[in-house]
Protein backbone atom coordinates (compact mmCIF):
# COMPACT_ATOMS: atom_id res chain seq x y z
CA UNK A 1 0.00 0.00 0.00
CA UNK A 2 1.02 3.39 -1.09
CA UNK A 3 0.77 6.18 1.92
CA UNK A 4 1.75 9.67 2.56
CA UNK A 5 4.50 9.91 5.49
CA UNK A 6 2.45 12.67 6.27
CA UNK A 7 -0.79 10.66 6.70
CA UNK A 8 -1.09 8.31 9.77
CA UNK A 9 -2.61 5.22 8.93
CA UNK A 10 -5.59 3.94 11.15
CA UNK A 11 -4.91 0.33 12.67
CA UNK A 12 -7.39 -1.06 10.26
CA UNK A 13 -5.43 -0.19 7.44
CA UNK A 14 -6.89 3.03 5.94
CA UNK A 15 -5.19 5.80 5.64
CA UNK A 16 -7.21 7.88 7.87
CA UNK A 17 -6.69 11.65 9.84
CA UNK A 18 -6.72 11.05 13.89
CA UNK A 19 -8.97 13.52 15.70
CA UNK A 20 -7.73 15.71 18.03
CA UNK A 21 -5.46 13.26 19.98
CA UNK A 22 -2.79 11.61 17.18
CA UNK A 23 -3.60 8.58 19.33
CA UNK A 24 -7.20 8.10 19.08
CA UNK A 25 -9.00 7.33 15.71
CA UNK A 26 -10.69 9.76 14.43
CA UNK A 27 -14.74 8.89 15.45
CA UNK A 28 -16.87 9.82 12.59
CA UNK A 29 -19.31 12.72 13.15
CA UNK A 30 -23.41 11.65 13.51
CA UNK A 31 -24.47 13.31 10.57
CA UNK A 32 -21.30 12.36 7.92
CA UNK A 33 -21.92 9.39 5.38
CA UNK A 34 -19.07 7.61 7.11
CA UNK A 35 -20.94 7.47 9.79
CA UNK A 36 -24.11 5.95 8.58
CA UNK A 37 -21.95 3.56 6.63
CA UNK A 38 -19.86 2.62 9.78
CA UNK A 39 -23.14 1.61 11.77
CA UNK A 40 -24.58 -0.58 9.12
CA UNK A 41 -22.25 -4.10 9.56
CA UNK A 42 -24.17 -5.79 7.19
CA UNK A 43 -24.51 -3.13 4.71
CA UNK A 44 -22.65 -2.58 1.58
CA UNK A 45 -19.04 -1.46 1.51
CA UNK A 46 -18.02 2.19 2.13
CA UNK A 47 -17.82 4.69 -0.40
CA UNK A 48 -14.00 5.99 -0.25
CA UNK A 49 -15.25 9.43 -1.63
CA UNK A 50 -17.27 9.89 1.68
CA UNK A 51 -14.79 8.06 3.42
CA UNK A 52 -12.08 10.68 2.38
CA UNK A 53 -14.23 13.78 2.60
CA UNK A 54 -15.13 12.67 6.28
CA UNK A 55 -10.95 12.48 7.00
CA UNK A 56 -10.66 15.23 5.89
CA UNK A 57 -13.32 17.13 7.46
CA UNK A 58 -11.37 15.42 10.72
CA UNK A 59 -7.99 16.30 9.65
CA UNK A 60 -8.71 19.76 9.11
CA UNK A 61 -10.75 19.74 12.46
CA UNK A 62 -7.54 18.87 14.06
CA UNK A 63 -5.22 21.36 11.97
CA UNK A 64 -6.79 24.44 12.79
CA UNK A 65 -9.02 23.60 16.34
CA UNK A 66 -12.45 24.15 14.55
CA UNK A 67 -14.70 22.09 11.98
CA UNK A 68 -15.74 23.56 8.47
CA UNK A 69 -18.46 25.91 8.83
CA UNK A 70 -19.40 25.73 5.30
CA UNK A 71 -21.95 23.11 4.57
CA UNK A 72 -20.87 20.98 2.34
CA UNK A 73 -22.11 18.49 -0.17
CA UNK A 74 -19.95 15.19 0.34
CA UNK A 75 -18.13 13.54 -2.21
CA UNK A 76 -20.32 11.24 -4.79
CA UNK A 77 -22.77 13.46 -5.54
CA UNK A 78 -24.94 13.47 -2.15
CA UNK A 79 -26.68 16.09 -0.76
CA UNK A 80 -28.30 14.54 2.18
CA UNK A 81 -25.02 14.64 4.41
CA UNK A 82 -24.19 18.61 5.73
CA UNK A 83 -22.62 19.83 8.26
CA UNK A 84 -25.31 21.08 11.06
CA UNK A 85 -23.10 24.44 11.86
CA UNK A 86 -24.44 27.49 9.83
CA UNK A 87 -22.57 28.83 6.88
CA UNK A 88 -21.10 32.01 7.61
CA UNK A 89 -19.98 34.15 5.09
CA UNK A 90 -16.06 33.09 5.75
CA UNK A 91 -17.11 29.78 6.06
CA UNK A 92 -16.06 28.63 2.48
CA UNK A 93 -12.86 30.34 3.19
CA UNK A 94 -12.19 28.44 6.35
CA UNK A 95 -13.39 25.01 4.83
CA UNK A 96 -11.39 26.00 1.43
CA UNK A 97 -8.26 26.48 3.62
CA UNK A 98 -8.83 23.58 5.89
CA UNK A 99 -9.30 21.40 2.41
CA UNK A 100 -6.36 23.07 0.80
CA UNK A 101 -3.88 22.60 3.80
CA UNK A 102 -5.65 19.47 5.61
CA UNK A 103 -7.05 16.20 4.32
CA UNK A 104 -8.40 17.01 0.69
CA UNK A 105 -4.80 18.74 -0.27
CA UNK A 106 -1.99 16.37 1.95
CA UNK A 107 -4.65 13.80 3.15
CA UNK A 108 -7.15 10.91 2.84
CA UNK A 109 -8.64 12.62 -0.60
CA UNK A 110 -5.50 13.19 -2.60
CA UNK A 111 -3.59 10.20 -1.29
CA UNK A 112 -6.36 8.26 0.32
CA UNK A 113 -9.38 5.79 -0.07
CA UNK A 114 -10.08 8.24 -3.54
CA UNK A 115 -7.13 8.51 -4.88
CA UNK A 116 -5.92 5.30 -4.47
CA UNK A 117 -9.26 3.67 -4.92
CA UNK A 118 -8.35 0.33 -4.90
CA UNK A 119 -7.61 -0.12 -1.55
CA UNK A 120 -10.70 0.82 -0.23
CA UNK A 121 -12.50 -1.77 -2.77
CA UNK A 122 -12.45 -0.43 -5.89
CA UNK A 123 -10.85 -2.20 -9.05
CA UNK A 124 -7.03 -0.81 -9.71
CA UNK A 125 -7.08 2.20 -12.01
CA UNK A 126 -10.99 3.09 -11.54
CA UNK A 127 -12.38 5.79 -9.62
CA UNK A 128 -15.48 6.01 -7.11
CA UNK A 129 -18.51 6.20 -9.00
CA UNK A 130 -20.38 9.57 -10.17
CA UNK A 131 -16.80 10.74 -10.78
CA UNK A 132 -16.38 12.14 -14.31
CA UNK A 133 -13.01 11.59 -15.57
CA UNK A 134 -10.57 14.47 -14.39
CA UNK A 135 -12.85 15.78 -12.24
CA UNK A 136 -13.29 16.30 -8.31
CA UNK A 137 -16.23 16.32 -6.03
CA UNK A 138 -18.61 19.52 -6.34
CA UNK A 139 -17.32 22.18 -3.21
CA UNK A 140 -13.59 21.23 -3.19
CA UNK A 141 -11.08 24.05 -4.02
CA UNK A 142 -9.62 24.03 -7.56
CA UNK A 143 -5.80 23.08 -7.62
CA UNK A 144 -3.83 26.32 -7.17
CA UNK A 145 -6.68 28.24 -5.99
CA UNK A 146 -5.51 28.21 -1.70
CA UNK A 147 -2.74 27.57 0.33
CA UNK A 148 -1.10 31.06 -0.09
CA UNK A 149 -1.14 34.00 1.94
CA UNK A 150 -3.99 36.37 0.69
CA UNK A 151 -5.94 33.37 -0.78
CA UNK A 152 -9.68 31.98 0.68
CA UNK A 153 -9.47 30.10 4.13
CA UNK A 154 -5.86 31.93 4.72
CA UNK A 155 -5.79 34.18 7.86
CA UNK A 156 -5.64 38.04 6.72
CA UNK A 157 -2.97 40.09 8.62
CA UNK A 158 -4.44 42.83 10.22
CA UNK A 159 -3.85 46.39 8.20
CA UNK A 160 -1.68 48.92 9.47
CA UNK A 161 -2.99 52.26 10.51
CA UNK A 162 -2.60 54.93 8.23
CA UNK A 163 0.86 57.10 9.26
CA UNK A 164 0.16 60.57 10.99
CA UNK A 165 0.88 63.32 8.06
CA UNK A 166 2.31 66.19 10.13
CA UNK A 167 4.59 63.05 12.50
CA UNK A 168 5.62 62.01 8.59
CA UNK A 169 6.16 65.75 7.46
CA UNK A 170 8.55 66.25 10.37
CA UNK A 171 10.48 62.76 9.67
CA UNK A 172 10.73 64.10 6.42
CA UNK A 173 12.28 67.64 7.74
CA UNK A 174 14.33 66.25 10.13
CA UNK A 175 15.96 63.41 7.17
CA UNK A 176 16.55 66.87 5.11
CA UNK A 177 17.73 69.05 7.62
CA UNK A 178 20.46 65.79 8.37
CA UNK A 179 21.32 65.12 4.96
CA UNK A 180 21.72 69.30 3.93
CA UNK A 181 23.91 69.25 7.31
CA UNK A 182 26.12 66.30 6.47
CA UNK A 183 26.03 67.53 2.65
CA UNK A 184 27.40 70.93 3.63
CA UNK A 185 30.14 69.43 5.99
CA UNK A 186 31.44 67.32 3.26
CA UNK A 187 31.12 70.95 0.70
CA UNK A 188 32.75 72.92 3.79
CA UNK A 189 35.63 70.16 4.22
CA UNK A 190 36.08 70.61 0.46
CA UNK A 191 36.26 73.94 0.21
CA UNK A 192 38.93 74.82 3.05
CA UNK A 193 40.80 71.73 1.72
CA UNK A 194 40.90 73.62 -2.11
CA UNK A 195 41.23 77.04 -0.45
CA UNK A 196 43.72 75.46 2.29
CA UNK A 197 45.97 74.15 -0.89
CA UNK A 198 45.62 76.94 -3.54
CA UNK A 199 45.90 79.97 -0.70
CA UNK A 200 47.01 78.80 1.96
CA UNK A 201 50.02 76.02 1.14
CA UNK A 202 53.19 75.87 1.12
CA UNK A 203 52.95 76.70 -2.74
CA UNK A 204 50.98 79.85 -2.51
CA UNK A 205 53.13 80.73 0.29
CA UNK A 206 55.84 80.79 -2.10
CA UNK A 207 54.80 82.04 -4.80
CA UNK A 208 53.45 85.39 -2.44
CA UNK A 209 57.67 85.21 -2.41
CA UNK A 210 58.47 84.80 -5.42
CA UNK A 211 56.17 87.52 -7.27
CA UNK A 212 57.25 90.51 -4.67
CA UNK A 213 61.26 89.51 -5.83
CA UNK A 214 59.79 89.50 -9.53
CA UNK A 215 58.23 92.84 -8.98
CA UNK A 216 61.16 94.15 -7.20
CA UNK A 217 59.54 94.42 -4.11
CA UNK A 218 62.62 93.74 -1.63
CA UNK A 219 60.74 95.38 1.28
CA UNK A 220 57.71 93.28 0.94
CA UNK A 221 60.34 90.57 0.06
CA UNK A 222 62.14 91.08 3.45
CA UNK A 223 58.86 90.88 5.40
CA UNK A 224 57.67 87.49 4.38
CA UNK A 225 61.26 86.14 4.91
CA UNK A 226 64.23 87.13 7.16
CA UNK A 227 67.07 87.55 5.40
CA UNK A 228 68.94 86.91 8.01
CA UNK A 229 72.02 89.40 7.55
CA UNK A 230 73.07 92.60 9.28
CA UNK A 231 72.40 96.02 8.16
CA UNK A 232 75.45 96.15 6.51
CA UNK A 233 75.44 93.43 4.56
CA UNK A 234 71.49 94.04 3.28
CA UNK A 235 72.62 97.03 1.16
CA UNK A 236 71.45 95.11 -1.95
CA UNK A 237 68.31 94.12 -0.72
CA UNK A 238 66.48 97.56 -1.10
CA UNK A 239 63.63 98.43 -3.28
CA UNK A 240 65.61 101.43 -4.84
CA UNK A 241 68.53 99.06 -5.91
CA UNK A 242 66.28 95.57 -6.31
CA UNK A 243 63.86 97.78 -9.33
CA UNK A 244 66.47 99.32 -11.02
CA UNK A 245 67.96 95.42 -11.99
CA UNK A 246 68.84 95.42 -15.34
CA UNK A 247 66.57 92.36 -15.39
CA UNK A 248 64.41 91.04 -13.15
CA UNK A 249 63.24 87.51 -12.21
CA UNK A 250 60.95 86.23 -14.80
CA UNK A 251 57.99 83.44 -15.11
CA UNK A 252 58.60 82.43 -11.16
CA UNK A 253 56.93 79.10 -10.78
CA UNK A 254 56.62 75.90 -8.34
CA UNK A 255 57.35 73.05 -9.81
CA UNK A 256 57.44 70.31 -7.42
CA UNK A 257 55.91 70.74 -3.68
CA UNK A 258 56.99 68.32 -1.43
CA UNK A 259 54.73 67.45 2.01
CA UNK A 260 55.45 65.83 4.84
CA UNK A 261 53.93 66.43 8.11
CA UNK A 262 54.57 70.16 9.17
CA UNK A 263 57.82 70.59 6.82
CA UNK A 264 57.06 70.99 2.84
CA UNK A 265 60.05 71.42 0.21
CA UNK A 266 59.43 73.30 -2.87
CA UNK A 267 60.90 73.28 -6.18
CA UNK A 268 61.17 76.22 -8.10
CA UNK A 269 62.23 77.90 -11.66
CA UNK A 270 62.41 81.09 -12.72
CA UNK A 271 64.50 82.89 -15.72
CA UNK A 272 66.89 85.76 -15.52
CA UNK A 273 67.87 87.80 -18.88
CA UNK A 274 67.30 84.57 -21.01
CA UNK A 275 68.51 81.69 -18.77
CA UNK A 276 66.31 79.36 -16.78
CA UNK A 277 67.27 78.80 -13.30
CA UNK A 278 65.99 76.17 -10.45
CA UNK A 279 66.35 76.58 -6.60
CA UNK A 280 64.35 74.71 -3.53
CA UNK A 281 62.82 76.59 -0.97
CA UNK A 282 61.86 74.77 3.29
CA UNK A 283 58.70 75.46 4.76
CA UNK A 284 57.52 74.71 8.25
CA UNK A 285 53.88 74.87 9.56
CA UNK A 286 53.64 78.23 11.51
CA UNK A 287 50.22 78.25 13.40
CA UNK A 288 46.68 78.53 11.96
CA UNK A 289 45.29 81.82 10.16
CA UNK A 290 41.56 82.41 9.72
CA UNK A 291 40.62 79.48 12.50
CA UNK A 292 40.83 76.85 9.69
CA UNK A 293 43.55 77.65 7.60
CA UNK A 294 47.48 76.26 7.91
CA UNK A 295 50.26 78.91 8.29
CA UNK A 296 53.24 78.29 6.21
CA UNK A 297 56.99 80.58 6.82
CA UNK A 298 59.50 80.12 4.59
CA UNK A 299 62.85 78.89 6.78
CA UNK A 300 65.13 80.45 4.60
CA UNK A 301 65.28 83.30 2.14
CA UNK A 302 66.25 82.65 -1.25
CA UNK A 303 68.93 84.85 -1.62
CA UNK A 304 72.47 84.56 -3.78
CA UNK A 305 75.41 86.67 -3.51
CA UNK A 306 76.98 89.68 -5.59
CA UNK A 307 80.98 89.54 -5.90
CA UNK A 308 82.55 92.89 -6.54
CA UNK A 309 86.63 93.45 -6.85
CA UNK A 310 87.99 96.71 -7.37
CA UNK A 311 91.21 96.82 -8.93
CA UNK A 312 93.42 99.85 -8.68
CA UNK A 313 91.86 100.94 -5.74
CA UNK A 314 91.43 100.68 -2.01
CA UNK A 315 88.20 101.53 -2.06
CA UNK A 316 85.29 99.68 -2.08
CA UNK A 317 82.69 101.51 -2.73
CA UNK A 318 80.96 101.36 -6.24
CA UNK A 319 78.12 101.90 -7.99
CA UNK A 320 75.26 98.86 -7.73
CA UNK A 321 72.29 100.02 -10.39
CA UNK A 322 72.85 103.79 -9.89
CA UNK A 323 73.36 103.85 -6.18
CA UNK A 324 76.92 103.70 -4.22
CA UNK A 325 77.30 100.75 -2.47
CA UNK A 326 80.54 99.94 0.38
CA UNK A 327 81.17 96.55 -0.39
CA UNK A 328 83.47 96.35 2.70
CA UNK A 329 86.49 93.99 3.21
CA UNK A 330 84.97 90.98 2.13
CA UNK A 331 83.86 92.14 -1.53
CA UNK A 332 80.51 90.37 -1.12
CA UNK A 333 76.91 91.27 -0.32
CA UNK A 334 73.76 89.20 -0.47
CA UNK A 335 71.20 90.12 -3.33
CA UNK A 336 67.85 88.41 -4.49
CA UNK A 337 68.01 86.69 -8.17
CA UNK A 338 68.35 89.52 -10.38
CA UNK A 339 70.56 90.96 -13.06
CA UNK A 340 72.84 93.84 -11.31
CA UNK A 341 74.73 97.13 -13.16
CA UNK A 342 77.93 97.19 -11.36
CA UNK A 343 80.62 100.25 -12.23
CA UNK A 344 82.31 103.26 -10.70
CA UNK A 345 80.47 105.02 -7.55
CA UNK A 346 78.14 107.20 -8.83
CA UNK A 347 80.71 110.04 -8.76
CA UNK A 348 83.13 111.94 -11.33
CA UNK A 349 86.18 110.79 -9.44
CA UNK A 350 86.56 107.41 -11.20
CA UNK A 351 85.60 105.47 -13.95
CA UNK A 352 85.27 101.72 -15.06
CA UNK A 353 83.64 100.11 -17.48
CA UNK A 354 80.33 98.90 -16.27
CA UNK A 355 79.66 95.35 -15.86
CA UNK A 356 76.31 93.20 -15.43
CA UNK A 357 76.18 90.36 -12.52
CA UNK A 358 73.39 88.16 -12.57
CA UNK A 359 72.79 86.68 -8.91
CA UNK A 360 71.08 83.42 -9.62
CA UNK A 361 70.25 80.24 -7.74
CA UNK A 362 70.65 76.55 -8.08
CA UNK A 363 72.62 74.40 -10.77
CA UNK A 364 73.33 76.86 -12.97
CA UNK A 365 74.46 80.12 -10.58
CA UNK A 366 77.81 81.72 -10.90
CA UNK A 367 79.03 81.53 -7.25
CA UNK A 368 81.54 81.24 -7.15
CA UNK A 369 82.45 84.56 -10.17
CA UNK A 370 82.17 87.97 -9.56
CA UNK A 371 82.59 91.43 -11.16
CA UNK A 372 86.01 92.73 -11.59
CA UNK A 373 86.57 96.37 -11.61
CA UNK A 374 89.14 98.48 -13.22
CA UNK A 375 88.72 101.38 -11.58
CA UNK A 376 90.82 104.62 -12.70
CA UNK A 377 90.91 107.76 -11.26
CA UNK A 378 89.32 110.80 -13.53
CA UNK A 379 90.73 114.14 -13.82
CA UNK A 380 87.92 115.37 -11.69
CA UNK A 381 89.72 113.93 -8.87
CA UNK A 382 92.71 114.98 -9.28
CA UNK A 383 91.33 118.52 -9.47
CA UNK A 384 89.56 118.00 -6.58
CA UNK A 385 92.52 116.71 -4.95
CA UNK A 386 94.91 120.02 -6.49
CA UNK A 387 92.36 122.07 -4.93
CA UNK A 388 92.75 120.60 -1.14
CA UNK A 389 96.58 120.86 -1.87
CA UNK A 390 96.52 124.14 -2.41
CA UNK A 391 94.26 125.41 0.11
CA UNK A 392 96.62 123.30 2.30
CA UNK A 393 99.62 124.87 1.44
CA UNK A 394 97.50 128.58 1.26
CA UNK A 395 97.40 127.85 4.75
CA UNK A 396 100.91 126.46 5.81
CA UNK A 397 101.59 129.45 3.93
CA UNK A 398 100.26 131.52 6.57
CA UNK A 399 102.57 130.60 9.15
CA UNK A 400 105.20 132.32 10.70
CA UNK A 401 106.96 129.59 12.55
CA UNK A 402 109.63 128.31 10.86
CA UNK A 403 110.00 124.55 9.25
CA UNK A 404 105.66 124.41 9.85
CA UNK A 405 104.51 120.92 10.57
CA UNK A 406 103.31 118.87 7.50
CA UNK A 407 103.74 121.45 4.81
CA UNK A 408 106.68 120.23 3.66
CA UNK A 409 108.76 123.44 4.39
CA UNK A 410 112.44 122.59 6.08
CA UNK A 411 114.75 125.19 6.20
CA UNK A 412 118.48 125.32 7.97
CA UNK A 413 117.57 128.63 9.18
CA UNK A 414 119.47 127.68 12.71
CA UNK A 415 123.09 128.23 10.83
CA UNK A 416 122.21 131.43 10.47
CA UNK A 417 120.34 132.93 13.11
CA UNK A 418 120.95 131.99 17.22
CA UNK A 419 117.81 131.70 17.94
CA UNK A 420 114.57 131.40 15.91
CA UNK A 421 113.43 134.25 13.50
CA UNK A 422 110.03 135.02 12.24
CA UNK A 423 109.25 133.68 9.03
CA UNK A 424 107.16 134.76 6.22
CA UNK A 425 106.23 132.41 3.33
CA UNK A 426 105.34 133.36 -0.49
CA UNK A 427 103.76 130.51 -2.51
CA UNK A 428 105.41 131.26 -5.88
CA UNK A 429 104.02 127.88 -7.81
CA UNK A 430 102.03 125.22 -6.60
CA UNK A 431 103.08 122.28 -6.81
CA UNK A 432 101.49 119.80 -9.32
CA UNK A 433 98.80 116.85 -7.76
CA UNK A 434 99.35 113.31 -9.35
CA UNK A 435 96.50 110.63 -8.16
CA UNK A 436 97.67 107.24 -7.97
CA UNK A 437 95.66 104.61 -9.82
CA UNK A 438 93.90 103.58 -7.09
CA UNK A 439 92.76 106.79 -6.06
CA UNK A 440 93.93 106.82 -2.56
CA UNK A 441 96.98 108.73 -2.51
CA UNK A 442 98.47 111.78 -4.13
CA UNK A 443 101.77 113.11 -4.89
CA UNK A 444 101.59 116.95 -5.26
CA UNK A 445 105.37 117.77 -6.53
CA UNK A 446 107.75 120.94 -8.54
CA UNK A 447 105.97 123.72 -6.08
CA UNK A 448 107.91 126.76 -5.50
CA UNK A 449 107.70 128.97 -2.30
CA UNK A 450 109.68 131.22 -0.64
CA UNK A 451 110.68 132.23 2.83
CA UNK A 452 111.34 135.14 4.45
CA UNK A 453 113.54 134.97 7.87
CA UNK A 454 113.85 137.42 10.26
CA UNK A 455 115.99 137.65 13.47
CA UNK A 456 119.39 137.99 15.49
CA UNK A 457 122.03 136.51 13.38
CA UNK A 458 124.43 134.46 14.51
CA UNK A 459 127.01 136.12 12.23
CA UNK A 460 128.49 139.01 12.48
CA UNK A 461 125.33 139.48 14.83
CA UNK A 462 122.60 141.94 15.04
CA UNK A 463 119.04 141.46 13.68
CA UNK A 464 119.28 140.11 10.29
CA UNK A 465 116.80 138.93 7.19
CA UNK A 466 117.42 135.67 5.14
CA UNK A 467 115.49 134.09 2.47
CA UNK A 468 114.98 130.49 1.59
CA UNK A 469 113.39 129.39 -1.47
CA UNK A 470 111.85 126.10 -2.76
CA UNK A 471 111.53 125.55 -6.10
CA UNK A 472 110.62 122.22 -5.80
CA UNK A 473 108.18 122.08 -3.57
CA UNK A 474 107.11 118.95 -2.43
CA UNK A 475 104.35 117.33 -0.25
CA UNK A 476 102.28 114.02 -0.25
CA UNK A 477 98.94 112.25 1.26
CA UNK A 478 96.26 110.15 0.97
CA UNK A 479 92.84 110.78 -0.46
CA UNK A 480 89.43 110.50 1.07
CA UNK A 481 86.41 110.37 -0.92
CA UNK A 482 83.02 110.79 1.21
CA UNK A 483 80.25 111.05 -1.74
CA UNK A 484 80.84 114.29 -3.65
CA UNK A 485 83.37 115.57 -0.99
CA UNK A 486 87.10 115.07 -1.38
CA UNK A 487 89.70 115.59 1.59
CA UNK A 488 92.94 114.98 2.07
CA UNK A 489 94.93 113.52 5.14
CA UNK A 490 98.53 112.02 6.49
CA UNK A 491 100.13 114.92 4.74
CA UNK A 492 103.78 114.94 5.01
Amino acid sequence: MVSDDKTPEFPGGDSSVPNGNPSQPAEPQADSPVADSAHQADGPVADPAREAYSQGSNYAQNAYGQAPEASQQAPGGDSGAQSAAPVGPDSGAQAAGAYTQGAYTQGAYTQGAYTQGAQAGYPQGTQAAGYPQGAQPAGYPQAGGYGGPGGPGYPQSAPRPPADPAKKKKIILFSSIAAGLVLLLVIGIVVINAINTTQYGPEATVNKYLTAISQGKASAANKLVDPGVTKGAAALLSDDILKESKALMKSPKVTDVTTRGDSANVEISYSIDGTVYDGDLQLSKNGKQGLFFDKWKIDKPLLSSVYVYVSNSDNPLVSVNGADVDFGKSSKLAAYPAAYEIGAPENTFFEAEAQSFVAGTGSKASLSEGVTLEMAPTQDLTDAVQEQVNAHLDACAAQSVPNPENCGLRSLYYFDFSGDPTFSYKVDKYPVVTVNESGAYFDATKGKVTGTATGELSYPGGQGTMVYPWDDWTINGSIVIDGDKVTIEDIY
